[in-house]
């Protein structure tokens, strides 16, 4: 996705992707060839799947989803089989590196959000650690990305350094238990009916000349690629308006489907974003979905938050139970290498035991997808809502989420987690760029404990929802002020030309302290009845 990364009163064109769908009606023989194709697809799918996972040292590239790796090109060109399409080959191993690079990052993402770590933070560094790597060599990685930058890497680096041989023991045997009981949650993905994708080396598409329907698919028999079979394809009026108004964009994705084609149509779309006069923060908060700099509160987690505390917790705390138990008892048996033969044989089926309660304690599970459907809804509905009520002319301002930290409390990165912020703002950001409206992203540094009237920047300023300066007795929702401090960082030159110059880390936010105390001291001087005492 597209961002933008501009100042106020610039126009530029934005380019997006979306899909149409086109419907054919073929014959018994096309349609035989069409089942068998999209059949051969799924085996060949399974078929590299079994291949990957064999296949040591593509981790790293399985959690990037890098498949344009010398390595996994190389893998790929062996496991063709003979006698078919090579084009079809290649479509059909990159759709099985795909499916097993987004189980890994379900994982990661699933671990990062019960229990936040560098090692499931960092996609690097989760690899680094599936494939047990000492700490030396995950310290000498981080470095040598962090390229003598501050940053994320940096930290990463300086965390790693920081721990000793028995505390990064722990972590990596805590990571190693989480993982396997994800592991069970998410399988290896067996694909029993897929839609499969052509690229032009495999179809053409072009409008019908002496037929009623308004364009014919080309396809390029897989198992002959001398031969090509024909079917007239068919689709709605404003479907049609679309196809003949953009640009077709890449492949296009075949399914048979109770016996008819159906053809999915990526294409692109370019948009001149408009001039902007209206400046609007938003902040992505934990109870409202947004709050603007105009306050407005759009959307609340209060139900999906209810859910999450009364349902989805008490469900894991169970499971954290059993693994805690688990783990007790391997510790034990590691400390205690003496005991008699039937004391470790019991210790062990206890282990066992307690393993496939885990395994089959799927309740929890449940109650998670369940959680996520209900914040999924919330967010949409809450991006609508926002959208509806917008102005061509506005320009929105959100905090950039993507800086990560290691300063804060477990409980307040599990909230940051647990409700998406940052999926949040990207559903926002996705929204606003498909309208073609104007966005930008600012530095999230201190801006929900900074006082908009008189500067003052103090920890003690915000108790939740509720903010109340300490200095100028400044009362008003914790979100609001969060979203006028956002729209500042985008109109105030002095903020901008900081953060544009102190872009990570603690140069930022020492640059941001003085600049705030600076201010708070010209306002008292200038409200000297105005303080609280």
């Amino acid at each position: 996705m597209a961002r933008a990364c501009r100042r106020k009163d610039s126009t530029f064109e934005i380019s997006q992707v979306k899909s149409v769908f086109l419907y054919g009606k073929p014959n018994k023989v096309k349609l035989n060839l069409l089942s068998c194709m999209q059949q051969k697809f799924c085996e060949l799918a399974n078929e590299n799947i079994r291949i990957i996972c064999k296949t040591d040292g593509l981790l790293l590239q399985l959690v990037k989803n890098d498949k344009k790796d010398s390595a996994v090109r190389k893998l790929e060109k062996q496991s063709r089989p003979a006698g078919l399409n090579s084009a079809f080959c290649q479509a059909a191993f990159d759709y099985a590196f795909t499916r097993l690079s987004n189980r890994l990052n379900t994982i990661r993402k699933d671990m990062y959000a019960e229990d936040q770590t560098i090692f499931t933070q960092s996609k690097v560094l989760f690899a680094m650690s599936l494939m047990e790597q000492p700490k030396e060599e995950m310290s000498a990685v981080m470095k040598e990305l962090a390229n003598g930058k501050t940053g994320f890497y940096k930290d990463c680096a300086d965390t790693l350094d920081s721990m000793d041989k028995d505390e990064f023991r722990f972590l990596m045997q805590e990571f190693m238990d989480s993982y396997a009981v994800h592991a069970m949650e998410y399988r290896i993905p067996h694909i029993s009916r897929a839609e499969v994708p052509l690229d032009s080396r495999l179809m053409k598409i072009e409008e019908s000349a002496n037929i009623k329907a308004p364009y014919i698919i080309s396809v390029t028999d897989p198992f002959n690629r001398n031969k090509r079979f024909a079917v007239p394809l068919n689709t709605s009026r404003h479907s049609l308006h679309k196809i003949k108004s953009n640009k077709m964009a890449g492949s296009v994705s075949v399914c048979i489907k109770n016996g008819k084609l159906h053809i999915g149509w990526a294409y692109t779309r370019s948009m001149k974003q408009p001039k902007t006069s209206v400046v609007r923060g938003v902040d992505t908060g934990i109870t409202d979905v947004f709050h603007t700099s105009d306050g407005k509160a759009i959307g609340s987690m209060k139900p999906v938050l209810d859910f999450y505390h009364n349902t989805v917790e008490p469900s894991f705390a169970g499971l954290s139970d059993l693994r805690n138990k688990k783990r007790s008892v391997s510790h034990y048996l590691r400390h205690h290498k003496d005991l008699p033969e039937d004391v470790r044989r019991s210790l062990i089926q206890k282990m066992d035991r307690l393993d496939y309660m885990m395994q089959t304690m799927d309740a929890p599970y449940r109650k998670k997808r369940r959680y996520y459907g209900m914040l999924d809804r919330e967010i949409h509905k809450s991006v609508t809502g926002y959208m509806d009520g917008l102005k061509r002319d506005t320009f929105t301002v959100i905090e950039r989420l993507d800086i990560k930290e290691f300063k804060k409390s477990r409980k307040v990165n599990g909230m940051f987690s647990c409700f998406a912020r940052g999926k949040t703002q990207e559903a926002l950001m996705k929204a606003l760029n498909w309208k073609g409206y104007d966005f930008v992203e600012v530095a999230p540094e201190f801006t929900s404990q900074v006082c908009p009237v008189c500067g003052n920047l103090d920890s003690a300023n915000r108790d939740g929802k509720r903010f109340k300066c300490i200095c100028c007795g400044h009362e008003d929702d914790a979100d609001h002020v969060g979203s006028i401090n956002i729209r500042e960082r985008a109109v105030n030159k002095d903020l901008m030309d900081i953060c544009e110059k102190h872009r990570y880390g603690n140069g930022l936010q020492n640059a941001l302290k003085d600049y705030y105390m600076e201010q708070n001291e010209i306002f008292k001087k200038q409200h000297p009845q105005g303080m609280v005492s």
